[in-house]
């Protein structure tokens, strides 16, 4: 990739995986991190903008306390 030299990544900064659009730092942002993910190789702590990122987050943390119940987690 063009940026893969660049220190730090991309200059034009973070990219939404949701829009695909990059992320200004006026934006809301948020980071989300699942401690499911333990090598962070999906996409845990990845930006997303604030609004692209609520349904996803309401819909897996539904999701992960139903299957932490249904297994014994805490």
């Amino acid at each position: 990739m063009a940026f893969d030299c660049v220190p730090g990544g991309d200059p034009r900064g973070q990219w939404c995986p949701k829009c695909a659009r990059p992320i200004a730092e006026s934006e809301p942002k948020t980071i989300m991190h699942f401690r499911e993910d333990a090598d962070d190789g999906g996409l845990s702590g990845k930006a997303w903008h604030a609004e692209c990122a609520r349904p996803y987050w309401e819909t897996i943390t539904r999701a992960l306390d139903i299957l932490r119940r249904a297994t014994g987690g805490s």
